[in-house]
């Protein structure tokens, strides 16, 4: 008997926790963007060094939503740079870097952009591209590879106190 394709990929839904080991972010919220081609990590306070040849990017990142108590810092070398297009037609040149994303059972290294915008409500925007031969995705529905709990904000708080 053949095994269906559809049910060996994860499913996800519209919105989902992922986390970048590599970044030390253990768990931001991601809004799965359907029409969009690349992944995109909101940042702040960036900037661009050399490491003998390496183009490298220190950045911080707000991982919980509505909240700028909580600050995590990485370097990570560049990948490239991509003109990115926003939504209110203005475009700007922005650093990518290669990392390994964690999504409920899955670890797929994948590129993301960084953009320093971080009015968005959502600090990372998944393109489903991505991960497309690993996925299906249900845009009814959100964290189907499951729920974080209240107490990750409340405890990521307390420690950068």
């Amino acid at each position: 008997m053949k095994k269906n394709k559809n049910s060996l990929l994860l499913d996800i839904g519209w919105c989902e926790w992922v986390s970048f080991p590599a970044l030390k972010i253990p768990a931001i919220e991601a809004q799965v963007v359907m029409d969009s081609k690349q992944s995109i990590l909101n940042i702040f306070d960036f900037s661009t060094f050399k490491e003998g040849e390496d183009l490298m990017i220190s950045f911080g990142v707000h991982p919980i939503q509505d909240n700028s108590d909580v600050e995590v810092y990485s370097v990570m070398p560049v990948k490239t740079r991509r003109l990115i297009s926003f939504s209110a037609g203005d475009r700007e040149w922005c650093y990518v870097i290669e990392t390994e994303m964690r999504i409920g059972s899955m670890k797929k290294v994948i590129d993301l952009t960084l953009v320093n915008r971080e009015e968005s409500t959502f600090r990372l925007h998944l393109a489903p591209q991505t991960i497309k031969s690993l996925v299906k995705v249900n845009p009814q529905k959100s964290y189907l590879t499951g729920e974080i709990l209240d107490n990750y904000a409340i405890s990521a708080t307390l420690s950068n106190s």
